[in-house]
C-alpha cells in the first residue's frame, strides 16, 4: 500500500471483487465523461485471476480512505504503444467523497508509484474539456496541457473533446 495524508492506493484483493463489481456497474455514479458499459462478474473475476489487475500495460488500484474503506479506483495503461508513456485515470465512487482532495492525492500517489516503479518518461491523462474538476486535479498534480483531441471520446450519447495533459519524469522529480 502507498499512503498519503487523506488516502492511500493499494492492489485489489479477491475479497474486494463483489464491491468493485457493484461500483463498476453503478452507471449513475460514473459522471458524465467516463464510458458507461456494464461488466459481468465472471469477466471481472477472470481478469483478476490473470494477474490481480497488476501488469505493466494495465493496472487497477483501489483508493482507500484513512479508515481503509474503498472510496475509488485509479488505473494506468499503455495507450500509445510507441510512446514512452502510461496513461492514467481515476474515479471517486461516491459523490459525497468528491471535492475533498481525494482524487488529487490519489493521482499524486499513482504518479509516485509509476515513476518509482517503472521505467517510463511520461504520464498522460485525458480529460473531457467540460470536466473542470478533473482538469484542476491534473494541474494540481503538475500535469501540463499539451493539446486538445476533437470529438475523441464517446460517453452518455455524446462525443466529447478531450484535453491531453502530460507529466514528465524530470518535472515530477524537480517538483514542478
Amino acid at each position: 500500500m502507498l499512503n498519503g495524508v487523506k488516502v492511500g492506493i493499494r492492489p485489489v484483493r479477491s475479497a474486494d471483487l463483489p464491491f468493485l463489481y457493484e461500483k463498476l456497474n453503478d452507471l449513475e455514479s460514473i459522471g458524465d465523461y467516463l464510458p458507461g458499459v456494464f461488466k459481468s462478474y465472471p469477466e471481472l473475476v477472470s481478469e483478476y485471476e490473470q494477474g490481480g489487475f497488476l501488469s505493466e500495460s494495465l493496472s487497477r488500484l483501489l483508493v482507500v480512505d484513512e479508515k481503509g474503506d474503498v472510496i475509488g479506483l485509479a488505473w494506468f495503461f499503455t495507450s500509445v504503444p510507441y510512446f514512452d508513456a502510461l496513461e492514467v485515470g481515476y474515479r471517486i465512487f461516491d459523490v459525497s467523497h468528491r471535492r475533498k482532495g481525494y482524487a488529487t492525492e490519489a493521482l499524486g500517489l499513482l504518479c509516485k508509484y509509476i515513476f518509482e516503479g517503472f521505467r517510463v518518461n511520461r504520464i498522460e491523462i485525458r480529460v473531457a474539456t467540460e470536466n473542470t474538476s478533473s482538469k484542476k486535479v491534473a494541474i494540481k498534480c503538475g500535469f501540463e496541457l499539451e493539446g486538445t483531441h476533437r470529438q475523441a471520446a464517446f460517453s452518455k450519447g455524446s462525443l466529447h473533446d478531450m484535453y491531453s495533459f502530460a507529466l514528465l519524469r524530470d518535472d515530477w522529480a524537480s517538483g514542478k
